[in-house]
């Protein structure tokens, strides 16, 4: 199965999406929420917090369509 990193950015309520995208794909949901945890960390030490409209979360995805 592949974990896709997904990063969706939330528009002025709680349910509206201005953008979704697929920032990286990994082959284990370990190895995609280490990733996620990297870039908080990195966006912190930096002075440079992920905003809170940014969400980030790592999903499976198995390759079958609707």
């Amino acid at each position: 199965m592949i974990w896709l990193l997904m990063i969706i950015h939330l528009g002025g309520d709680p349910i509206s999406v201005v953008h979704a995208e697929i920032g990286q794909t990994f082959h284990s949901e370990q190895d995609c929420i280490k990733r996620m945890q990297t870039i908080f960390k990195e966006a912190d030490e930096e002075n440079n917090p992920v905003p809170k409209s940014i969400n980030l979360g790592c999903v499976p995805f198995n390759g079958k369509g609707a």
